[in-house]
């Protein structure tokens, strides 16, 4: 059996990364804009729902807004070395396996994504590690091509897709027949409110007994 694992919310908080990127973007501004509470307005947004266009609206309350500054800030969290940590069931789920039966499947812009890997050590762990955007954008899920690479030969009731999304994350390998997925449901994930597949199992913690 290989278990190909997302990584945002499946092994990690994706709202730790959140949180350390605007905190990098609020330093930058501190030092170049003597912008002094970016992370605290960005951060108290963020907790309230809003999603997508935080820099805008924060640069605006600011009086600071134009869109060459938003590119740069934008670049800055893209860039940054990420202060993230994996989750404790997602550290004994990867000590459990050998890294020939563990792959990742990740979307998100290159660069963030392999922040993210590093940050994690997660090359340690997984035999196999493919980022979508190294492709290109029309690469990102639910294109097949990272999941058949990930199948590599096997049977396809030897792959089990381990991800968070359901939106995105689990078309793929039902129509490729692999074993029903596994939708983890952290409680403070992204997208926690959506309703788990049917065809998938849905599980809190990679240490459940079902895996």
């Amino acid at each position: 059996m290989i278990y190909i694992l997302d990584i945002d919310d499946t092994l990690y908080l994706e709202r730790d990364y959140v949180k350390s990127g605007f905190s990098a973007v609020g330093c930058w501004l501190a030092k170049n804009r003597n912008v002094k509470d970016f992370f605290e307005r960005a951060w108290a947004l963020f907790k309230s729902g809003s999603r997508g266009d935080i820099f805008d609206t924060v640069l605006k309350d600011i009086g600071i807004f134009n869109e060459d500054l938003v590119r740069q800030l934008v670049h800055v969290y893209r860039v940054h070395h990420p202060n993230i940590l994996l989750q404790a069931d997602a550290t004994e789920f990867l000590k459990k396996h050998k890294p020939d039966d563990l792959a990742i499947i990740t979307d998100g812009y290159s660069n963030a994504q392999w922040a993210k890997i590093r940050a994690l050590n997660l090359e340690q762990y997984v035999s196999k590690i493919i980022v979508t955007d190294d492709w290109g954008r029309e690469f990102w899920k639910p294109n097949s091509r990272s999941y058949i690479l990930a199948q590599a030969g096997r049977f396809s009731k030897e792959c089990v897709y381990i991800a968070d999304n359901p939106l995105k994350d689990f078309e793929v390998p039902a129509k490729l027949n692999w074993a029903p997925s596994v939708r983890i449901r952290r409680k403070e994930s992204l997208h926690y409110a959506i309703d788990t597949p049917e065809s998938c199992i849905e599980v809190n913690l990679l240490t459940d007994e079902r895996l």
